[in-house]
């Protein structure tokens, strides 16, 4: 029987590292939420890595192949591709939910602003005063 990858350990890695505790940096991706820029001096894009999971519901065994997906800026990515940039920047799941909610605002009210458009850097000279 093909056990499946537990799911609590697969973030530890990422959870240890959020609350404060230093540890090596590995060259496999590993499961959690990070954050990343697009272009030097854009804004901060959300990134999740996660494993996905097909599991018979009454034996508990995998039915297929795990698979490591990623997804950045709520866009698919390759999650071996993303590690470089994202391995030193792990966030907490509330900064991820932010950065997304925030990248939906964005888009909807305010298409001009930077968090709309992350593959391009900011430019402070064309953003309103915040005054």
């Amino acid at each position: 029987m093909r056990q499946p990858t537990d799911l609590p350990s697969a973030f530890d890695h990422w959870r240890r590292r959020v609350a404060g505790e230093t540890l090596a940096i590995t060259m496999e991706p590993m499961c959690g939420y990070y954050r990343r820029r697009m272009v030097r001096g854009g804004v901060w894009v959300p990134v999740a890595i996660w494993i996905e999971q097909e599991i018979d519901p009454d034996t508990g065994e995998l039915l297929s192949d795990e698979v490591m997906r990623c997804a950045v800026a709520g866009r698919e990515a390759d999650p071996h591709e993303q590690w470089t940039y994202i391995a030193g920047q792990p966030i907490p799941h509330a900064e991820y939910e932010y950065l997304i909610a925030n990248q939906k605002w964005a888009a909807e009210y305010a298409p001009e602003s930077p968090a709309a458009q992350p593959g391009r850097k900011i430019d402070l000279n064309s953003l309103p005063p915040v005054f």
